[in-house]
């Protein structure tokens, strides 16, 4: 008698199939993930943000969030901040780069600006909700927009 030794046809091809239905679970498991990762990153970036005004408060030589008179501000993804008198300011620091940063994560930021207050919210991806700071100290999710006349989160 002669020994098979080997597989045969099918055997493979079962276990090519299985091996295609764990692949695909996988991917399926995966794709919520690169909406977290930008989400968390977003949430990063307006925390250092926070950090950013904070500093430009203290540093600003009269303890405001932007400098000069009448400076309230609504800033937007697609509104150029450059050469602006607050801690968005390019010769500040890094605000501008956060804030063009969330816009790339597809936070689609909005940000208010006065000399006793700042609000900042961004839509976080794959959900309706938004994240928000502001000079109160508030950080998470919004039930009210932040808008110049209400330069709170809440």
């Amino acid at each position: 008698m002669k020994s098979k030794q080997g597989f045969t046809l099918i055997e493979l091809l079962v276990v090519i199939a299985i091996i295609g239905i764990l692949a695909g679970l996988v991917i399926i498991s995966m794709s919520g993930s690169q909406n977290a990762a930008k989400n968390a990153r977003i949430q990063s970036d307006l925390d250092q943000l926070r950090t950013t005004a904070e500093i430009f408060k203290l540093t600003n030589g009269n303890g405001s969030y932007c400098s000069g008179t009448g400076c309230t501000v609504a800033i937007t993804a697609t509104t150029s901040v450059a050469n602006t008198a607050h801690f968005l300011d390019a010769t500040f620091g890094d605000g501008q780069r956060l804030f063009a940063d969330i816009s790339g994560q597809g936070g689609a930021p909005v940000m208010y600006v006065t000399a006793t207050d700042y609000c900042v919210q961004a839509s976080l991806n794959g959900t309706t909700s938004k994240w928000c700071i502001d000079s109160l100290g508030n950080n998470g999710s919004a039930s009210t927009s932040c808008t110049v006349s209400h330069g709170t989160c809440n």
